[in-house]
């Protein structure tokens, strides 16, 4: 699906073998940094790029890693494995939901201009990339009404969506599944990790929530690795690769389970809220039983799941954190889809940055941290979400769910020492939380 690029730059080795096996850099499996800048867009697009006198650091900087082991690692572990000893009935519950048209119809504005760097003047020319919207005809009304109503939002909140309007488009992604596109995505991930990931004081213990976001981004893009693998399947080419963007990827595997928590507490946390009961979910008299079995799952509310969402809330407490710049970012991640060239990629990655930016305002809501610092009637609710923010949660937590098995077979498939398939390669040292 989204932006074919491993995280940091993985082995060489590896990438050579699956160049190998795919193709080389026409497929998008470029991995060393001299690979990783040798892919240009064809025609008028590549001779501008030559013309570039000075490139800004970020296009050539070494990409971060998130594999942070101290107090807070053995916290994500222990829920890692209740996660994978005990699925329970979550995947089932989220793959009913994703099917009903609540939880499945996003609009989406695919014009979209990249405002973060100069890009080429066309998109992704490969038929894989394209995506067909939604026949209005076949949208139902109520999707409509209730987003056409929904436009309110926080100018400084932790993200916006797109708004119906005669360039914003529908699409069912029932219809349009995420798959291996061949798009060659590493710049728009580059800047992602190097620019709107945190790269300052990351040593130090008040700085645990900045830890947190660059691990929910890493969680992101762990998802957008395992749905390009498991379109590719268990082969000696989804070996190569599950190794290659996942197994030997410090951190992958981890914050990719680390997200799932996040969203699945986050899910729990909006049964909470006033709206949950009164929601008509447009008429659907199918989910709300579904939506009480989900919440009320025992996996969702185990301590070691809930522990994820615990320490995101205790690091959030730190005198030194400040809300405004995670809003900040999960903003920007919305944005920076319009740098974005492969429309199915684009649709995908829009939804799951709203379920990932939804996870954090349900979790910390609008001022950090959920406190009562106003009268309840002064201050946003965080637990009530709109339907496309909703909708994306729930989307995003199906898609984590998906990741997360595809990891566990690709993990069996693979054979090989289920520590470094957890851990990623060995660390010399432990960091903060």
């Amino acid at each position: 699906m989204l932006l074919i690029f491993v995280q940091s730059g993985a082995l060489e080795g590896g990438a050579a073998q699956c160049s190998a096996l795919r193709g080389g850099a026409a497929a998008g499996l470029v991995s060393s940094p001299a690979a990783q800048h040798a892919f240009r867009p064809a025609g008028r697009s590549a001779v501008r790029l030559q013309e570039w006198a000075a490139r800004p650091a970020w296009e050539s900087a070494d990409m971060p890693t998130y594999d942070y082991r101290n107090q807070t690692f053995p916290v994500i572990l222990a829920g890692m494995r209740r996660c994978r000893e005990d699925r329970g009935a979550i995947p089932a519950l989220l793959e009913q939901l994703v099917e009903r048209d609540f939880f499945s119809y996003f609009p989406v504005n695919l014009i979209t201009p990249c405002m973060y760097f100069p890009s080429g003047d066309a998109g992704c020319e490969m038929a894989t990339c394209e995506i067909r919207a939604a026949r209005e005809r076949d949208i139902p009304p109520a999707v409509i009404a209730r987003d056409r109503e929904e436009y309110n939002f926080l100018i400084d909140g932790w993200v916006s969506k797109d708004m119906p309007s005669d360039f914003t488009e529908y699409f069912d992604l029932r219809e349009s599944a995420s798959r291996n596109t061949g798009y060659n995505g590493q710049r728009v991930w580059r800047f992602i990790h190097t620019n709107l990931c945190f790269q300052k004081r990351l040593q130090q213990e008040e700085m645990g929530w900045k830890r947190d976001f660059n691990r929910l981004v890493s969680g992101m893009h762990a998802v957008v690795d395992c749905e390009i693998i498991e379109d590719i399947g268990l082969s000696e080419e989804g070996r190569c690769e599950y190794r290659r963007r996942l197994r030997d990827e410090p951190g992958s595997i981890l914050n990719l389970y680390y997200a799932y928590m996040l969203t699945l507490s986050a899910i729990r946390e909006v049964s909470k809220g006033p709206s949950f009961e009164s929601c008509a979910y447009l008429g659907d008299a199918s989910i709300p039983p579904l939506m009480r079995a989900l919440t009320s799952d025992d996996l969702l509310a185990s301590d070691s799941v809930q522990s994820a969402a615990a320490s995101l809330r205790a690091h959030a407490s730190s005198p030194d954190f400040a809300v405004w710049k995670l809003r900040l970012r999960t903003r920007h991640l919305k944005l920076i889809m319009g740098c974005v060239e492969c429309n199915v990629c684009k649709v995908h990655g829009t939804v799951l940055v709203i379920g990932l930016a939804s996870t954090l305002q349900v979790l910390l809501g609008d001022d950090g941290s959920r406190d009562a610092t106003q009268p309840a009637e002064e201050r946003p609710d965080p637990l009530k979400l709109d339907r496309v923010s909703l909708g994306s949660l729930v989307a995003t937590a199906a898609k984590l769910s998906r990741a997360c098995a595809t990891v566990e077979r690709f993990r069996e498939f693979d054979g090989e020492d289920l520590s470094q398939a957890y851990f990623g390669a060995p660390r010399p040292h432990a960091d903060p939380s």
